[in-house]
């Protein structure tokens, strides 16, 4: 009984761990772009690049060329709040994820 307890309590963890765990954000190559801008005009927490960044994602929304993705909104929003380091990481993290590792 307490073995059945045992493996039901782990496999609930272990779900529970890939559940939260981050998952890599994918961005298309304009978004990639984007990200990239934000990334600098959040290390220089540089408010006036914050709007540019923003005006040109409204652009983009504009244009049809797709929706902005829910990792650089949250990154904007971030930003827009003064949580510029908090961003600035987040942000490098969405940066990292598109790189391939290289095989041996």
């Amino acid at each position: 009984m307490r073995t059945k307890l045992g493996v039901i309590v782990c496999s609930l963890l272990l779900i529970t761990l890939w559940w939260f765990w981050p998952q890599k954000v994918v961005l298309s190559e304009s978004e990639y772009d984007v990200a990239l801008a934000l990334y600098r005009v959040c290390n220089q927490k540089s408010e006036d690049g914050l709007e540019r960044v923003e005006a040109l994602l409204r652009e983009k929304d504009r244009s049809g060329s797709g929706s902005t993705s829910l990792a650089i909104q949250s990154i904007m929003a971030q930003a827009k709040s003064g949580q510029w380091e908090d961003a600035a990481i987040d942000c490098r993290r969405v940066l990292d994820d598109q790189v391939e590792p290289v095989a041996d």
